[in-house]
Formats: C-alpha cells, sequence, structure tokens
C-alpha cells in the first residue's frame, strides 16, 4: 500500500509533490483516550495488581490530563473503589489512603455532586464515629473548590 508505514503508531505522510520519493515525516497515530486509560487502571485496582499508591497516581495524572467525563458505571466504580481504600478497617496504609483520597477530589472536579454523596453517605453510616480520611478528603474539596 502507498504511503502507509508498517511501524505502530505512525503513518507516513504523503510523498514530495513533485513525484520524487521522499517521505516529509511521520505523524503520531492518536493515543488511548483518557477513558481507556481510566478503565485499564480501575480493572489494575480491583485486581489487586501492582502498586496501588502509584495505580492511583497515574489515575489522578489521567484524570488531569483530560476533560474528565466519565461513563457512569467506570465513575461508579472509581468512586466505590477509593472509598472502599479510604474506610477500610485494616490492610491499606495511610499512602493508600491518601492516594485514594486525591482521586476523589480529581473526580470532584468534575463529577461534585456523586463525590460528595458518596462521602456524606459515610459520615452517615458511622453515625458520628470519627474517620480521619472522609474527613481528609472534606476538607481537600473545602480548599480546591469551596
Amino acid at each position: 500500500l502507498p504511503g502507509c508505514c508498517l511501524c505502530v503508531g505512525l503513518r507516513s505522510r504523503p510523498t514530495h509533490p513533485g513525484g520524487r520519493s521522499r517521505v516529509m515525516g511521520s505523524v503520531p497515530a492518536a493515543g488511548p483516550t483518557v477513558a481507556a486509560v481510566v478503565t485499564s487502571l480501575l480493572e489494575r485496582l480491583q485486581d489487586n495488581e501492582g502498586d496501588r499508591v502509584q495505580t492511583y497516581r497515574q489515575l489522578e495524572r489521567a484524570l488531569q490530563g483530560g476533560d474528565g467525563r466519565l461513563q457512569s458505571g467506570v465513575l461508579n466504580r472509581l468512586i466505590a473503589e477509593a472509598s472502599g481504600d479510604i474506610r477500610a478497617a485494616q490492610g491499606v496504609t495511610d499512602d493508600v489512603r491518601t492516594a485514594a483520597s486525591d482521586i476523589l477530589v480529581a473526580l470532584a472536579g468534575s463529577h461534585f455532586h456523586f463525590v460528595m454523596s458518596e462521602l456524606q453517605g459515610h459520615l452517615k453510616a458511622v453515625g458520628g464515629t470519627s474517620e480521619e480520611f472522609v474527613y481528609v478528603t472534606l476538607g481537600k474539596l473545602a480548599s480546591s473548590y469551596g
């Protein structure tokens, strides 16, 4: 096929108009969408693969780099995963809780109502018992969006 390159992620530009076969450069192919990256990283969290803090940090970068709008199923699963890590009674380090809290703050930029509803649900469920990272997350939300 004329004008095609078998290199992954690259397409050749057309040859010089004068009929010469000089290639003028390469154009990178479009990368994965933010939604695809978030879905992949969410699956890694759900399957307990790799370092959770690192995965949360990658998620945070992906969310900051895109428009932030996610499909409702992905959004709900991500909120549930992060909120589960924040509330976990044992087996979760403070570093993981902090990273999960940061994800909820990042999600609140485009899905504030959903994140706030989740956090309010935790406060109602504990009946006044202090859950440090729920309060920490609420504090971050107030300073970021208040």
